[in-house]
């Protein structure tokens, strides 16, 4: 078991860095990461969650079941169909489909590969990873890995929760995958039905949805035998499935539908608190709100951000 919170206070500086590249930075009184993208199965629609205003505005209606969904370098949006085993990706700047992948076994989770030419999909029922090279050519990275479905980069290394998620409180694992070969380089403890997976650049540790054992798992990528209850006497999350971090202290989880109590929690690792946050109906998961998967910022918060961490520097040498 890890110390958390220790953890998490030795990278205080290198979030600070974040907060100013990435989606904590506030553009006119408002910081994006407020704003989340999130599927609802049972409307067979995307919707925009924004957890300050509260509100959720329809952002796609999808022909069939979204499951998972992510954002390429261009800022489409990619997302998994259920039911019909699609992947497909929507161009909201032309409003038109392209379906990336068909006839996949039950497509679940997703993640942008480093460079943004590829992402990955797992295949809940057929046991597989699949890597998707833009445009359209599918390839197995790896197979026999029971019901996988979380899937996250820490920057290079790859993790995926595999196992079966009816094999009871150890029946799945978060396993360490070379991106090249799809051999299985590391594996946690045996875990309780695993399903969301985010790398948190905050803290520097994996956070893992136990969907049946209503915990999040904090998981030490460096040691994956070092695991803590992240969510501990905080409180419960209901079901907790879809998962995402915004890289300056915050986690967002979605609680599902059909288990949970369809809400958005926000867990604070600043703060400690755990938080009940937007009502999605339908909801189930939740696209990455930093880093690789994320909307793209525009390019002048790029600039800006760039621009500030000189000032960012003096500013840490000054309080020393």
């Amino acid at each position: 078991m890890i110390n958390l919170y220790s953890s998490i206070n030795a990278r205080k500086q290198t979030a600070l860095a974040v907060a100013v590249l990435g989606v904590g930075l506030v553009i006119g009184g408002r910081a994006q990461a407020e704003t989340l993208y999130a599927t609802s199965i049972s409307g067979s629609q995307i919707d925009q969650v924004d957890t300050v205003a509260n509100t959720v505005t329809t952002y796609l209606n999808t022909p069939s079941a979204a499951d998972s969904i992510i954002f390429d370098s261009a800022g489409n949006v990619i997302y998994t169909e259920l039911y019909t085993g699609d992947v497909v990706r929507y161009d909201p700047n032309t409003t038109t489909s392209t379906t990336l992948a068909t006839s996949l076994s039950t497509p679940a989770d997703m993640v942008l590969e480093p460079g943004g030419n590829s992402m990955l999909v797992s295949e809940f029922s057929g046991g597989n990873i699949d890597r998707i090279t833009f445009p359209n050519t599918v390839t197995t990275l790896s197979t026999g890995l029971g019901n996988p479905e979380g899937l996250a980069y820490d920057g290079t290394r790859l993790f995926a929760n595999i196992g079966y998620r009816g094999g009871g409180p150890t029946g799945k694992q978060v396993a360490e995958i070379d991106p090249t070969t799809g051999n299985i380089l590391a594996v946690s403890p045996g875990l309780n039905s695993l399903d969301g997976l985010t790398y948190d650049p905050y803290s520097g540790l994996l956070y893992a949805s136990s969907v049946f054992g209503n915990i999040i798992y904090s998981i030490d990528p460096n040691n994956l035998n070092n695991v803590q209850n992240a969510t501990g006497t905080l409180g419960i999350v209901p079901g907790p499935d879809g998962i995402t971090t915004d890289g300056v202290g915050d986690i967002f989880i979605a609680s599902s539908y059909s288990i949970g109590d369809s809400h958005v929690y926000q867990l604070n690792l600043i703060s400690h608190t755990l938080t009940q946050d937007n009502f999605v109906s339908g909801l189930d998961d939740l696209a990455p709100a930093s880093g690789a998967g994320s909307i793209p910022e525009p390019a002048s918060i790029a600039l800006l951000a760039i621009g500030a961490i000189p000032l960012l520097g003096r500013r840490s040498r000054r309080s020393v």
